[in-house]
C-alpha cells in the first residue's frame, strides 16, 4: 500500500488498523512517521521496508511457526492432522526432503506424495533414514537381514519409480542384545526450512489411529539443524547406505 500510494504520510493509528495488529498500531506509525522524515514519500518508505524485509527475514512469533500436528481422536480444533500434515510437506517439495522413521509398514500410502513428486521432479533428491531391525530370536547374517528389508522396501512399501537414497544404523543388527541400538527419531525436513518431529512411525496405524503427538516447526534454523544431524550422521558412517535398486 505504501509502494502504490494507498497509504500516504503522516501515519495514524486509526490508518494502520486492519493492516498491522491492533495492539501495533500506535508504535507502528510513530515509526513510519520517523522514517518519512527521512524520505521523499510514501513510496520511498515502502521501498525502504521491503529491502529491510529482503534482507532480514519476517520475524514470526512462536505461535506462527510452530503447528501442533496430532494422529487419533480429534480432541482440538487447532491440532492438524499427522497424514495431512506429512502429504503437505511432501508435496511442497522444491529441492530436498529428509524422511527419519523408526518403523515402515503399509508405506505405499504413507509414502505415495513423496514418490510422485520424485519421480515428476527430477531435481528432487529424498533422504531416507530407518530401522533395520533384527529380532531378538534371529541369528542370520547381517547383510541377509539388509537385503530382505531393502527387497521388500522396494516391492511392498515405495510407490514410485525413483527410489530416495536410504541409510540404517548397522548397529541395530549387532546379535549382542546389550549392544544393540534403535533408529527411534521420527521426523521429516523439507528443503531445509520445514520441519516435522512427532512420534508417530510410518504406519497406517500411526498416521490415522495411534494417539500421536508432534511439532510441525516453519523455522529454517531449526529445521536445517535436525537436517544437519542427521546428515552428519551419514557423512561419519553412524548411518550406511541401505543397497536399493
Amino acid at each position: 500500500m505504501l509502494e502504490s500510494g494507498l497509504l500516504t504520510p503522516p501515519f495514524t493509528a486509526l490508518s494502520l488498523r486492519g493492516i498491522v495488529a491492533q495492539n501495533q498500531t500506535a508504535a507502528t506509525a510513530d515509526l513510519l512517521n520517523q522514517l518519512a522524515q527521512r524520505t521523499e514519500s510514501g513510496q520511498d518508505v515502502g521501498l525502504l521496508l521491503r529491502s529491510f524485509i529482503a534482507g532480514k527475514g519476517y520475524a514470526q512469533t512462536p505461535a506462527e511457526m510452530i503447528d501442533v500436528v496430532v494422529s487419533g481422536p480429534d480432541v482440538s480444533s487447532t491440532a492438524r492432522d499427522t497424514g495431512v500434515v506429512m502429504r503437505q510437506m511432501f508435496g511442497s517439495a522444491r529441492n530436498r526432503v529428509l524422511v527419519v522413521g523408526f518403523a515402515v509398514h503399509q508405506g505405499r500410502e504413507i509414502f505415495r506424495t513423496l514418490a510422485e513428486r520424485l519421480d515428476a521432479c527430477g531435481g528432487i533428491e529424498a533422504t531416507l533414514c530407518v530401522d533395520v531391525r533384527r529380532d531378538l530370536t534371529n541369528t542370520s547374517p547381517q547383510d541377509q537381514i539388509v537385503a530382505r528389508f531393502a527387497r521388500n522396501l522396494v516391492e511392498n512399501e515405495w510407490p514410485g519409480q525413483r527410489l530416495p537414497r536410504v541409510y540404517y544404523d548397522p548397529r541395530s543388527l549387532v546379535l549382542g542384545s546389550t549392544e544393540r541400538s534403535a533408529l527411534h527419531s521420527k521426523c521429516v525436513v523439507v528443503d531445509g526450512s520445514d520441519a516435522l518431529v512427532t512420534s508417530a512411525n510410518f504406519t497406517e496405524a500411526a498416521q490415522e489411529r495411534n494417539i500421536e503427538l508432534g511439532l510441525r516447526v516453519g523455522a529454517p534454523e531449526i529445521a536445517r539443524q535436525v537436517e544437519d544431524h542427521f546428515l552428519g550422521l551419514i557423512q561419519r558412517g553412524h548411518l550406511v547406505r541401505l543397497p536399493v535398486q
